[in-house]
């Protein structure tokens, strides 16, 4: 399955999170936001850019695609919504959970 539209997005948040890392250096947190290298992070934030089972830098997963208007999803809502939704880091097996 190529990357096509869907990892679009995905691939170019990924590319500047490397120039980040790579010109600020990882030694000194997330200076972004002002947060020590030390601290805690949060579940979701343990696992950035993954949202599907199969995920790697610069694609997000085989998700779920909504044959009506061409988009990704990984979870259904009420009313037939649908959301993406980022993986969970999971504290038991220390891998990032997805729904799909």
């Amino acid at each position: 399955m190529s990357i096509g539209k869907r990892g679009l997005g995905q691939l170019a948040v990924s590319q500047a999170m490397w120039v980040s890392v790579s010109y600020v250096g990882e030694a000194s947190g997330d200076t972004r936001r002002g947060i020590p290298a030390e601290a805690p992070l949060e579940a979701a934030s343990a696992c950035p850019g993954v949202y599907a089972k199969g995920a790697y830098p610069g694609y997000a997963g085989d998700l779920l695609v909504d044959r009506c208007y061409n988009r990704c999803y990984n979870a259904n809502g009420a009313n037939g919504r649908k959301y993406l939704v980022r993986a969970l880091f999971d504290p038991f097996t220390s891998t990032c959970s997805t729904l799909v």
